[in-house]
């Protein structure tokens, strides 16, 4: 349960976080329950998206969601989004790149890749079909979550000093993936039936085609890499459903 906390306290601004210090080993150890979580904040946006849509137009709808999941999040992973479009645009060494993500100043690349996001999770939220769009938004925060587990226990930490995420990849236990997995798959069936299956593996696969590049560019992962690629997932699936039902 307190693994659980753990979680919470850094995934979400909710006030469940766990008292006292918090062990090294219990923030690796709280990669299991990423996609649990990313599954709360998928429920939260169901509630918000059902109670604006009665009184507001899609536009405005989606735009409602769109501010409660950054909200709910402290964009932490649009930030690290943001980190990563600068580093990886600006740097030509795994060292330079990771000095440019430390860097608090926001480049340009970070400004125009975060609008891009922005405007494409928006643009999607608004058009896709009622029943839809609360499957997906069930379901994607969890996946997204689930990448994050995907490249944290599969790749080293690219830092070799201490750094937001150290600790969780550098404590993260191989078996925390297949326990994340074994979650991940009855939830989409769940949510989207066989869209869900097949947009999960869609993710592994962007997961692993992640993992490759953070890899070559970076040597490892880091807090901000691990924030991009949930970031990035979650567009994958929510176009993805936009694909499948419109």
């Amino acid at each position: 349960m307190r693994r659980l906390q753990v979680a919470l306290g850094c995934l979400t601004i909710l006030p469940f976080g766990p008292r006292g210090e918090v062990q090294e080993t219990e923030l690796g150890g709280s990669f299991l329950w990423f996609p649990p979580v990313g599954l709360l904040i998928g429920g939260v946006l169901v509630a918000v998206y059902v109670f604006t849509a009665q009184w507001v137009p899609p536009l405005v709808t989606g735009a409602c969601v769109l501010l409660t999941w950054i909200i709910l999040t402290g964009a932490i992973h649009l930030d690290g989004f943001g980190d990563v479009c600068d580093g990886l645009y600006a740097g030509r060494t795994p060292a330079e790149r990771l000095r440019i993500m430390k860097d608090p100043h926001m480049g340009a690349m970070a400004v125009v890749g975060l609008m891009v996001l922005l405007l494409g999770k928006f643009a999607l939220l608004s058009s896709l079909p009622r029943a839809a769009m609360m499957r997906a938004l069930l379901l994607t925060p969890c996946v997204g979550r689930y990448a994050m587990v995907l490249l944290g226990t599969t790749l080293p930490y690219a830092r070799s000093g201490p750094g937001t995420a150290a600790a969780f990849v550098r404590f993260a236990h191989p078996l925390a993936l297949v326990a994340a997995t074994a979650m991940i798959l009855p939830v989409s069936w769940f949510a989207l039936g066989r869209l869900g299956l097949g947009l999960v593996v869609a993710s592994m696969v962007t997961g692993l085609a992640l993992r490759s590049v953070f890899r070559r560019t970076l040597g490892g992962v880091t807090g901000d890499a691990l924030g991009a690629a949930g970031e990035l997932t979650e567009v994958l699936m929510l176009f993805g459903v936009s694909l499948a039902t419109g």
